[in-house]
């Protein structure tokens, strides 16, 4: 893996950045530094100015606090987009029309479905916008990691995985699948990290046919295009606000 060079591409909010930054760093650079693997990060978050809510993960404050995330992450390239101006931009009633049951989880009252296609129409605008920074930079990667700053790694990052991964497969969790597959961390090669994160384009088409769930959707879409799903015992816990 020496001479190897690693895109590590961070989207979402970061409104947890402080309490998982330590384990990203022992448990993701740590790993890179130690295999003489050279990596640069991107990331595109957004910035909230007063009041966050998210009846979902309950979660609720009257200040939200924008982290120094080039303070924390010393990121390459960074974007951050007013998450107000972003949600004025996107028609999310273009997304719901296959409500259903939510993919079958059961029954939820329709407001509660429509956030939750809200928020994934938003963290996959946040992967699109920094991934499409990142093609701009392609040729100078061997391999992208793409991971969401809320998840606090719980094990190392085997780099042994590069050895693995070739142009028709991808490293994903084994955890969190839910009705599909992780969408929180992938390891990829550049072609299929591009089309990983650019499903954003795709959203509005597949919903008009089949109710939006994120694992779902990205289990379909990998599918396919025919790119293998290697699952990894990458270990974490999400952390809240």
């Amino acid at each position: 893996m020496e001479n190897k060079k690693v895109a590590i591409i961070f989207f979402g909010l970061t409104r947890s950045l402080k309490k998982t930054i330590n384990s990203i760093k022992e448990n993701l650079f740590g790993p890179l530094d130690k295999g003489l693997i050279n990596y640069d990060i991107f990331i595109h978050t957004y910035k909230i100015n007063g009041a966050y809510h998210n009846i979902w993960s309950h979660e609720h404050t009257d200040n939200y606090i924008n982290e120094d995330v080039e303070g924390l992450l010393n990121p390459k390239f960074y974007i951050f987009d007013n998450q107000d101006d972003v949600i004025n931009s996107i028609n999310f009633d273009d997304y719901y029309s296959k409500l259903g049951d939510w993919g079958g989880f059961g029954f939820f009252p329709e407001d509660t479905i429509k956030y939750l296609i809200r928020n994934m129409c938003l963290g996959l605008y946040s992967k699109k916008k920094i991934v499409s920074l990142f093609e701009n930079y392609k040729d100078e990667y061997d391999y992208a990691i793409i991971i969401r700053p809320e998840l606090l790694l719980k094990n190392e990052i085997d780099i042994n995985y590069f050895n693995e991964i070739n142009d028709n497969n991808i490293i994903i969790p084994q955890k969190d699948p839910y009705i599909g597959c992780n969408d929180r961390f992938c390891i990829g090669k550049i072609d299929t990290i591009l089309y990983y994160g650019k499903l954003f384009d795709d959203l509005k088409s597949y919903s008009q046919e089949k109710s939006v769930v994120s694992e779902l959707y990205l289990l379909d879409k990998l599918n396919e295009k025919k790119i293998n799903i290697i699952k990894k015992n990458i270990d974490y816990d999400t952390i809240r606000m």
